[in-house]
């Protein structure tokens, strides 16, 4: 194996243990934290910046290959996110089925973050680490967010369900890589995922003025994102 092998392998691992520690430490931030709606804005900026700095570009860069086409499956990952959403409000908040579709989505949401991200690595190790921790932290929030709806049931199982999902997402990444296709399709759905799991959970805090917190996570990411690149 080639040294940029290996060393391609050290970052998706990496990518994989910054993810599954924010599921084992997210019962003790849930306890610790103290403006829980300017931290979520934080973070949902965070992951915007991500969606239009990492993932959208990887689509346009599929162009040739699938077409405009692509974009279509980003909005299904998007309108399934929302579709699920909806199909669960309250009064059918407290059926089963929620918590156990919740878990199975978020598995998969948890898998394909790894999963693509070790398929397009940034282009240095430091800039994975800083998407790394930006994605951790829209993992703490969905965390947190399934703990104050689900208690002791989340942190006891739930959690661990999701950290599995991260540790299968790693391991798809040191199978053989998938065809190109398969990449952009897998690529779209997450970024449909991430935009509307960031929406739903940042735009009405936005709305009770928690838009600069947003706003200084999305600027945190993009100067990190053009002083990273730059120095390539």
């Amino acid at each position: 194996m080639s040294f940029e092998a290996m060393s391609e392998r050290w970052e998706i691992l990496m990518v994989a243990l910054i993810l599954g520690a924010a599921h084992v430490i997210s019962p003790r931030v849930f306890k610790l934290r103290k403006h829980p709606e300017r931290q979520d804005a934080f973070s949902g900026g965070l992951s915007v910046a991500y969606v239009f700095l990492h993932l959208i570009p990887s689509l346009d860069a599929s162009d040739g290959l699938v077409g405009p086409r692509i974009y279509f499956v980003a909005l299904l990952g998007f309108v399934v996110f929302y579709g699920l959403d909806v199909l669960f409000q309250p009064p059918r908040h407290t059926h089963p089925t929620r918590y156990h579709a919740y878990l199975g989505v978020f598995f998969l949401y948890d898998g394909l973050m790894v999963f693509t991200l070790g398929l397009e690595l940034p282009p240095t190790a430091i800039l994975t680490l800083v998407f790394a921790v930006s994605l951790s932290l829209d993992v703490l929030s969905t965390d947190i967010e399934l703990q104050g709806g689900y208690g002791a049931r989340f942190v006891k199982s739930g959690r661990w369900v999701l950290l599995a999902g991260v540790a299968g997402g790693y391991a798809l990444s040191l199978v053989r890589r998938p065809h190109p296709l398969v990449v952009d399709i897998l690529t779209a759905a997450l970024a449909g995922f991430m935009m509307f799991n960031t929406f739903k959970g940042v735009f009405p805090v936005s709305r009770n003025k928690k838009f600069p917190a947003f706003a200084a996570g999305l600027l945190m990411f993009w100067l990190l994102h053009i002083v990273l690149s730059a120095a390539e």
